[in-house]
């Protein structure tokens, strides 16, 4: 039950280690979704309240409807209500009740003037014309019954102008004129200050003037003084024409309350909530400026416009641009995870690098989400537009990381997916690709061999003056110089600095934290009054000199090759450090001809032999030595077989018992050509040393020879060293040796 749990423990662990990079990806891919923007289909502001100041400066991002506010738009409605002109009818039934009485006076006027009439009749005709007229007025038409055919006559010309039931007015002090004027109260009196009124009349619809339908009293005194023009009577008969007409005229005009209320009240539903518009671009308000009740409304007018606009089709639009750049980045980080994964598989392959990479793309993605959000505020004062706070971003900070921790290849990949963010971040503005990605790569390309922490300062003046040539370049497409030309200068400048203070900074913890060995670090560990290399020059100065010549035949032979020089002579350095425990057993640090070996057995010399490589790893581990050395130490001799010990114990043992791999070392085989270089070097100086001539044909074929060895036994099988690579290493070694093994004058004795 134990092996099966250890077997399914062991299948899970593997599992995971193939599936990390893939995982590490999905998490690096999420981050990035995160940190991408989201831009809302239009930018809020604050609403500042009339009577206030503005904080700031509001421009019409589109053109949208001013809406009236509810006490203005009610003051609309009631204004355009009061327009409507007031509606009235012709009442038919007035009309015919009008000439329904003016025939009967009629009648009685003709009973009391017919002789032949009986008296009863003429009698009633009396009465009937005493209750509607004065006795002087029947007296009157008695004598003169002609008088009712002008009043007739007026009477129809009253009725078919028409007269008023309602008394129109327009102010107080014209109804109590009409008041003390025709001695009446008008009872019913309506305030009214249009000149015209809407006639309704058998079907047909007319405009008229208010004074064109006169009231009762007005009508008989426009009557009365007609007659008194004409002077066709006298004052008698014109007085009883005068009552006469008002006993037979009947108001005919009547208000329609209810025709006249529907289209007032459709009048106010047509009125638009809208008073105006604001074309785009218009400046709404200004920083600084006080805001007027107008100007409150527009503000307001643009924020419900932009609140109806963030839903609907407009926040479908705004998330399908949004879905649509997430989409264009993760395509291109997928591309390049590809080119990692086919050209840095070492990166790919050690997990601690990997996530050291992501996070330092995190970390420069999310100072440009930053400075795109916030630094853009500290310029929003400023009246010159031309002004990109976008060059304070320290855009060069990721590049910079890359190169000094990965190399710039990985730094050149690192700037390409940066500059893309930046570009489609900020609305697919391609100088901001441009300006980004070239300024990384001449970061990458002025850093990639930095060695002391000084150095990051030497590149800030090649890297200003490619941003000045690229803002040069940018301003004078849009003809812009001048003191923003200087103030972008300046912006650039600053991001620059702060892009190499953060990179200087944060280079140290990268390389603790996730155990990446950069050039500075090898610089520090090249120093000789290192703690565990005085102590190696003290208790075995023969592996300390070994040491370093091994140093140096590995530095140029990984010239030579294209390999970390650095690397190879300072892990050179610290590749024997753990014969520092039992010095006097290896044979450069034995003093005459005393050999420790001799009293011991070929297996126990071959046991403490090989433990030099797991001491050296133990003291790496206690002297906080970069995991690539200790690597370094734990492969410089593979898993090569101590065969001088392994052909001893062959003699002494007659019946063939020995076993070859307990002579060998714990390996593993070298993994990378740093490795290879100083197994080679350190089996060459060490071999050399049994040369009696310094001639050169000799050490290359002495060279040749442990190469071919090493490259037979299966030695370098790990690394990625050619045939080719072989021959430069042999090329490599031989200024070297030969610089050692120099013939020298013979002093002559005093």
């Amino acid at each position: 039950m134990r092996a099966v749990r250890k077997r399914v423990s062991l299948r899970m662990r593997q599992w995971l280690l193939n599936s990390a990079p893939h995982l590490i990806l999905a998490a690096f891919s999420l981050c990035i979704v995160l940190l991408f923007p989201y831009n809302e289909t239009l930018r809020k502001f604050d609403r500042p309240k009339a009577g206030t100041v503005s904080k700031e400066t509001v421009i019409a991002p589109f053109t949208f409807d001013v809406i009236r506010t509810p006490d203005e738009l009610e003051r609309e409605r009631k204004r355009v209500m009061d327009q409507v002109l007031l509606v009235v009818d012709y009442d038919s039934a007035a009309a015919a009740e009008s000439a329904r009485k003016t025939a009967e006076l009629e009648a009685a006027v003709k009973q009391i003037s017919d002789p032949k009439m009986p008296d009863s009749l003429r009698e009633a005709g009396w009465m009937q014309l005493s209750r509607e007229l004065s006795a002087k007025a029947v007296e009157t038409l008695h004598r003169k019954p002609a008088l009712f055919d002008e009043a007739k006559k007026q009477i129809a010309e009253i009725m078919e102008r028409g007269v008023s039931a309602t008394l129109f007015y327009a102010t107080s002090e014209e109804l109590s004129e009409r008041r003390l004027r025709f001695n009446t109260n008008f009872e019913s009196a309506q305030q009214y200050s249009k000149r015209y009124v809407n006639f309704l009349r058998d079907g047909a619809e007319s405009t008229i003037a208010v004074f064109d339908i006169p009231v009762k009293e007005a009508a008989l005194e426009l009557a009365a003084a007609q007659l008194r023009r004409e002077q066709r009577m006298d004052d008698a008969g014109l007085n009883t024409v005068y009552e006469l007409i008002l006993a037979c005229v009947r108001p005919t005009v009547r208000v329609n309350n209810r025709v006249t209320s529907d289209r007032r009240r459709a009048a106010a539903d047509q009125v638009p909530a809208v008073s105006g518009k604001v074309i785009k671009d218009t400046e709404i308000v200004r920083k600084h400026q006080e805001v007027t009740p107008e100007i409150a409304q527009r503000l307001q007018s643009l924020y419900v416009a932009m609140e109806r606009m963030e839903g609907g089709v407009e926040k479908r639009r705004a998330n399908a641009a949004y879905a649509g750049r997430v989409i264009l980045l993760l395509i291109t980080l997928f591309f390049l995870s590809f080119y990692m994964r086919k050209y840095n598989p070492a990166i790919v392959a050690n997990i601690k690098s990997l996530i050291a990479l992501c996070l330092i793309v995190l970390l420069q993605i999310l100072v440009v989400r930053l400075g795109t959000q916030y630094l853009p505020w500290l310029f929003k004062a400023k009246e010159v537009s031309a002004v990109m706070p976008e060059y304070l971003i320290p855009i060069t900070m990721g590049a910079l990381l890359c190169t000094i921790l990965f190399g710039m290849r990985v730094s050149v990949i690192v700037s390409l997916f940066v500059g893309i963010y930046f570009a489609v971040a900020v609305g697919f503005n391609h100088y901001f690709f441009l300006y980004t990605f070239l300024n990384s790569v001449v970061a990458a390309f002025l850093n990639h061999r930095i060695r002391y922490r000084w150095h990051f300062f030497k590149a800030i003046p090649p890297m200003t003056l490619v941003s000045v040539a690229l803002i040069a370049v940018w301003q004078m497409v849009g003809w812009r110089f001048g003191v923003t030309f200087l103030v972008n200068i300046g912006c650039a400048f600053l991001g620059i600095v702060t892009s190499v203070f953060i990179a200087m900074v944060l280079s140290p913890f990268f390389e603790r934290v996730f155990d990446i060995t950069t050039d500075m670090t090898l610089i520090e560990l090249s120093d000789m009054n290192h703690p565990i290399l005085k102590k190696l020059s003290i208790q075995a100065a023969g592996t300390y000199n070994h040491s370093v010549l091994v140093g140096n035949l590995a530095e140029s032979a990984a010239e030579a090759v294209g390999a970390n020089a650095l690397l190879a002579r300072v892990a050179s350095y610290y590749h024997d450090i753990g014969k520092i425990e039992k010095p006097d057993y290896f044979v450069e640090n034995c003093q005459g001809d005393r050999n420790r070996h001799n009293k011991l057995s070929p297996t126990m010399s071959a046991l403490i032999i090989c433990s030099h490589v797991r001491e050296g790893v133990e003291l790496a581990k206690k002297y906080k030595l970069p995991k690539i050395i200790q690597d370094i130490i734990m492969q410089h001799h593979g898993d090569s077989s101590v065969s001088f010990f392994y052909e001893k114990a062959l003699e002494l043992d007659p019946h063939k018992q020995v076993q070859e791999k307990d002579f060998r070392y714990p390996g593993p085989i070298p993994q990378t050509r740093e490795a290879a270089i100083i197994m080679l070097s350190d089996s060459v100086e060490a071999a050399s040393r049994s040369l009696a001539t310094s001639s050169p044909k000799l050490l290359r074929e002495l060279v040749k020879k442990i190469i071919r060895d090493r490259l037979l036994a299966g030695q370098l099988d790990g690394c990625n060293l050619t045939l080719r690579d072989l021959n430069e290493i042999t090329e490599g070694f031989m200024p070297i040796l030969q610089g050692i093994f120099h013939s020298r004058i013979e002093y002559p004795n005093k």
